[in-house]
């Protein structure tokens, strides 16, 4: 069976029709028809933005793939939010409207959701996410071959004229992936020498530097997880039970479960430009980030290099386990690391595994999934209190590369830049 034969068709279809039955919020908003050669939705959550003109351009200006595209955007706001907000957000909705009318190619729809009196406890990007995305794999599903690519973008973003031809043709030419990590870079970091950009070189150098000791380890979730720098496949969408409903980390979050599927890939040939300001609208991420260091004036800390080589040792050590030497070779891991791993169970949950398993190599899948980028974190965070300390990120992604003490933050993360094009 063929993936477009009938019957795999029918089975994409009827995953969809699941999914929604279960876990579809709001009832859909757009009336429209899709298009029968849609294959490449971008979904664009908007809340409180001055401007989504230059975001919807630099859609509209990209090269054409080999698919019909959709941009939806979803005005959003929690219930109770003052009326000037509103009024920007019905402004924003306003210019959506118009540019989807008359300065869209005609391979390219626009579409605006409106929820501006979502729950308190549950609104923010997350669920903004989620209603589009849901909304894009229900039109999907519609297609001719109800198969398709959502990418999740940022209303403050910009993108590379290549962005929609390499977000189709990469899953095209790697069927079997469920998502993408994109390439990103924040614009102009280098021409402008105000705090919020040195901040910003700052807190960038930190995302790179992070990813590329996973990388140095031999760490199977060594990808980069920035909210508008991710997509995903229709079917992978909906197998992984769609985007969840944080307020901030819901990338993150979403991206772990599509990697430990297999086969999750960066894609490196295209570039989303994230927008470069201050912002209290998550709690975590780039907008607080920028705040602490513009509050401080100290320069970002990050997590010291060791905690990397301990988790290459981590790596070495499962690579040569079974259910049978895992509780032995775990007396040879670094003390912190060993101490926290005793902290989160797993004795108990090595037992679970081996008995559950029927090779060697699905108990070390196993584990692996359970010590996923998640806990990795944890192990961070609970290293950096009791063993190793944080270290300014300068320092850090020095040692980490091997770099000559004379280069500052903006000449390193030229470096690791380039590291990351080249992965």
């Amino acid at each position: 069976m063929t993936a477009h034969s009938p019957a795999s068709i029918a089975g994409r279809r009827s995953a969809v029709e699941r999914y929604l039955l279960k876990r579809q919020f709001y009832p859909f908003d757009i009336i429209a028809k899709a298009s029968s050669d849609l294959g490449l939705v971008v979904v664009i959550p908007c809340f409180d933005e001055p401007d989504i003109g230059p975001v919807l351009a630099a859609l509209a200006a990209c090269d054409a793939p080999d698919c019909d595209v959709e941009i939806i955007v979803v005005v959003n706001a929690p219930a109770g939010t003052d009326a000037d907000t509103l009024k920007r957000n019905d402004t924003a909705a306003c210019s959506v409207r118009n540019f989807a009318a008359g300065r869209m190619p005609d391979w390219m729809q626009g579409h605006v959701i409106e929820h501006n009196a979502l729950p308190i406890a549950r609104a923010g990007v997350g669920l903004a996410r989620k209603i589009g995305m849901d909304e894009a794999a229900a039109r999907i599903a519609t297609t001719t071959d109800c198969t398709g690519v959502i990418a999740c973008l940022d209303a403050d973003c910009s993108v590379a004229p290549n962005y929609l031809v390499r977000l189709h043709d990469g899953f095209v030419e790697h069927p079997e992936c469920p998502g993408v990590s994109i390439y990103f870079e924040h614009p102009d970091l280098f021409a402008c020498p105000d705090p919020v950009h040195r901040a910003m070189i700052d807190y960038e150098l930190h995302l790179r530097y992070y990813i590329a000791g996973q990388r140095l380890a031999g760490f199977p979730y060594a990808f980069h997880t920035v909210g508008s720098a991710l997509a995903c496949s229709s079917a992978a969408y909906v197998a992984q039970g769609g985007m969840n409903l944080r307020q901030g980390g819901e990338d993150f979050y979403f991206a772990q479960k599509l990697i430990a599927v297999g086969g999750y890939r960066a894609l490196n040939d295209t570039t989303v430009y994230p927008g470069v300001r201050r912002s209290a609208r998550v709690p975590f991420g780039t907008g607080p980030a920028i705040n602490r260091a513009l509050e401080t004036g100290i320069e970002l800390e990050t997590f010291a290099p060791q905690i990397f080589r301990d988790l290459a040792t981590f790596c070495a050590t499962l690579a040569q386990a079974n259910p049978t030497n895992m509780a032995t070779l775990m007396t040879g891991l670094p003390a912190v690391l060993h101490q926290f791993l005793v902290s989160q169970g797993i004795s108990d949950r090595l037992d679970e595994i081996a008995a559950n398993v029927a090779s060697d190599l699905s108990f070390r899948q196993r584990v692996s999934r359970w010590f996923n980028a998640f806990r990795f974190l944890k192990f961070a965070q609970f290293a950096s209190r009791s063993a190793y300390p944080k270290v300014p990120v300068s320092v850090a992604a020095r040692e980490l590369a091997a770099q000559d003490s004379s280069r500052d933050t903006a000449d390193l993360l030229h470096w690791y830049r380039g590291q990351d094009r080249g992965c």
